[in-house]
C-alpha cells in the first residue's frame, strides 16, 4: 500500500526550477525593454486608476464587514428583555457608530462610481474591465444594503422591546397604586378629631367635649402622629420611587426617539441605494447595448472578411490556371527539345541544330535555284533564243 501511495507522487521539482529560470530571463528582457522604451502616459493613467478602484473597493468590503460584526453585537444587546440590566447607554454608542460608519460607506460607494463612471468616459479600460467594475459596484451595494436592512431589523427590534417593557411597566405601577396600602390606610383612617360630625351611632370618645372642639392632648396626640419617623421615611421613599421611575421614563423616551430617527435616516440611504442601483442598471443597459453594437460590427467585418476570402478564391483559380498553362508550354518546349536531341545524336545544342536547320534550308534553295536556271536555259535554247 504505501509502495503504491509513493509510485502514485512524481518529483517535478526540475521542471519547476527550469520554469522559474525561463520566467526570471523573461522578466529581465522585458525590463530591459521596457527601460529602454517610452511608456504611453493613457496607459499608466489606466494603470493608476484602476490600482485606486481596487484599493477603494477592499477597503469598502472591509468596511461592510467590519459593520456587520458591529450590528451582530447590537442585536445581542437589542435581545435582551430585563428590565433591571438594559444596557441603553452601550446600544447608544453602538447605534451611532454603525449609522456613521453606514453613512461613511454610503459616500465611499457612491465615490467608486462617480471613478468608474470617469474611467468609462475615458475610454482607456477595456470592456472585460468595465464589466469587471460594474460588477464590484453591484456586489458592495447589494452587501451594504442587505447591512443596512439588518440594522434596521435590529432597530425595530429594539423599539418593539422598549414599547413591550413600557407597558409592563405600565400595567405594574398601575396595580401597584391600586393595591398601595397607604392609600388604603389613608382611606380606612378615622377623622380627625376636631371634625365637626360623628359617624352615626358612634359616640365622642371621653374626654372630647360635645361641642366637638378637640381638647389640648388630642392636638398634641395629632401632631405627634404626623411627625413620626415613620411617615417620614415613607414620603421619602416614595419620592425617590418617583424620581427613578422619571428617570428611567426619560431615558427609555430618548431611546425610543434615538431608534426612530435612526430609522428614518435609514431610509433615507435606502434611498440613496436604489437610486444608485438604478443608475448602475442603466450603466449595464448602455453596456449592453455597446456590446450588440460591437457584435453587429463584428459579424460585418466577419462577412467583409468572407467575401474578400471568396475573391482571394477566385482569383487563386486563375492563377493555378495560369501556372498550368506555363507548366504546360514547359514541357512541351522540353519535350521538343529531346526529339531534336535524339533524331542528331551526339549534337547537344540548340544552336547547332538550328544552324544545321539553316544550311540544309540555303542548300535547297540553291539547288531549287540552280534548277530553276537551267531549265530557263534549256528552254531558250529550244524556243531558238540561243
Amino acid at each position: 500500500m504505501a509502495s503504491a501511495s509513493v509510485s502514485s507522487y512524481r518529483d517535478r521539482t526540475a521542471e519547476f526550477r527550469s520554469l522559474s529560470d525561463r520566467l526570471k530571463r523573461v522578466e529581465g528582457t522585458s525590463s530591459g525593454s521596457a527601460s529602454g522604451s517610452f511608456h504611453d502616459s493613457s496607459t499608466t493613467a489606466a494603470l493608476l486608476s484602476r490600482s485606486e478602484f481596487n484599493k477603494r473597493a477592499s477597503r469598502i468590503g472591509s468596511g461592510i464587514h467590519e459593520t456587520s460584526k458591529k450590528i451582530s453585537r447590537l442585536a445581542q444587546l437589542a435581545k435582551k428583555s430585563s428590565i433591571f440590566d438594559d444596557p441603553a447607554m452601550e446600544i447608544q454608542e453602538l447605534t451611532a457608530l454603525i449609522k456613521s460608519d453606514i453613512t461613511a460607506l454610503n459616500l465611499a460607494i457612491s465615490e467608486l462610481q462617480t471613478l468608474q463612471n470617469s474611467e468609462v468616459a475615458d475610454g482607456h479600460v477595456s470592456k472585460d474591465s468595465v464589466v469587471h467594475a460594474t460588477t464590484i459596484c453591484d456586489d458592495l451595494k447589494n452587501r451594504l444594503m442587505g447591512t443596512t436592512k439588518q440594522f434596521k431589523d435590529v432597530l425595530t427590534t429594539r423599539t418593539e422591546n422598549l414599547k413591550a417593557h413600557e407597558n409592563r411597566k405600565q400595567i405594574f405601577s398601575t396595580n401597584t397604586s391600586r393595591d398601595n396600602p397607604f392609600t388604603r390606610s389613608q382611606t380606612v383612617a378615622e377623622p380627625p378629631p376636631w371634625s365637626t360630625s360623628n359617624a352615626p351611632g358612634m359616640s365622642p370618645p371621653s374626654g372630647v367635649p360635645s361641642t366637638g372642639v378637640p381638647n389640648a392632648n388630642q392636638l398634641r396626640r395629632r401632631l405627634a402622629a404626623e411627625n413620626s419617623p415613620s411617615q417620614s421615611m415613607e414620603v421619602s421613599l416614595m419620592q425617590e420611587v418617583v424620581q427613578r421611575q422619571d428617570t428611567h421614563a426619560q431615558s427609555r423616551a430618548v431611546a425610543l426617539q434615538n431608534v426612530e430617527s435612526t430609522i428614518t435616516e435609514l431610509g433615507g440611504i435606502f434611498t440613496q441605494l436604489a437610486t444608485m442601483v438604478a443608475q448602475q442598471g442603466e450603466l449595464a443597459i448602455r453596456i449592453d447595448d455597446n456590446m450588440d453594437e460591437s457584435l453587429a460590427n463584428v459579424e460585418s467585418a466577419r462577412g467583409a472578411l468572407l467575401k474578400h476570402l471568396n475573391r482571394i478564391s477566385s482569383n487563386r483559380s486563375l492563377l493555378i490556371k495560369i501556372f498550368a498553362i506555363l507548366i504546360l508550354f514547359l514541357l512541351l518546349e522540353f519535350i521538343c527539345r529531346w526529339k531534336l536531341q535524339s533524331e542528331v545524336p551526339g549534337e547537344a545544342s540548340w544552336d547547332r541544330h538550328w544552324e544545321l536547320w539553316l544550311r540544309k534550308r540555303n542548300a535547297c534553295s540553291h539547288s531549287e535555284e540552280k534548277a530553276l536556271e537551267s531549265g530557263y536555259v534549256q528552254q531558250n535554247l529550244e524556243s531558238g533564243r540561243f
